[in-house]
């Protein structure tokens, strides 16, 4: 089984997020993404997003008829900020051994990965998969592959 893991605070969930997920799905084959909204983001404060439980409620509307993607609440159900190398631990417990686990973000997000909890162990145990935005007047427009690269040799490498 190849599993897609999106997390994000999805507030609100919108047709971005919906899309992106359905696009990477059949883009990278993958048999399931599975969306999950953080409860305590730690870059984020407590006055910027929603409370969890509707961001969680939201995200459960907004897919009603959707068999290609689901949603975990593990975040919502751990005490304390929602890492996500946490989460990918939880899923590699939980899932047969032989799934292929791939970790969905945004490029914005992606570029404050060394912000992260244990970022470099992240990187070891799950693959990337990040999308760009579209143009958006985003501090991302324009960003171009070379200067991924040297942002991960001078960060991350």
């Amino acid at each position: 089984m190849r599993l897609g893991l999106f997390g994000g605070t999805f507030n609100p969930v919108h047709l971005g997020h919906l899309r992106s997920a359905l696009e990477v799905k059949e883009g990278f084959d993958l048999d399931e993404v599975i969306l999950i909204p953080a409860a305590l983001p730690p870059h984020k404060s407590a006055g910027e997003v929603v409370d969890a439980a509707d961001r969680l409620h939201m995200l459960r509307l907004a897919l009603d008829d959707s068999p290609a993607i689901r949603i975990s609440d593990v975040e919502i159900k751990r005490a304390g900020p929602s890492y996500t190398i946490d989460t990918v631990y939880h899923f590699k417990r939980t899932l047969p051994a032989e799934s292929s686990i791939f970790l969905i973000v945004g490029l914005d997000a992606f570029l404050e990965i060394d912000t992260w909890k244990s970022y470099d162990e992240l990187l070891r145990q799950v693959p990337f998969i990040i999308i760009n935005r579209p143009k958006t007047g985003s501090s991302t427009d324009g960003f171009s592959w070379k200067s991924l690269e040297q942002y991960l040799k001078a960060k991350i490498s």
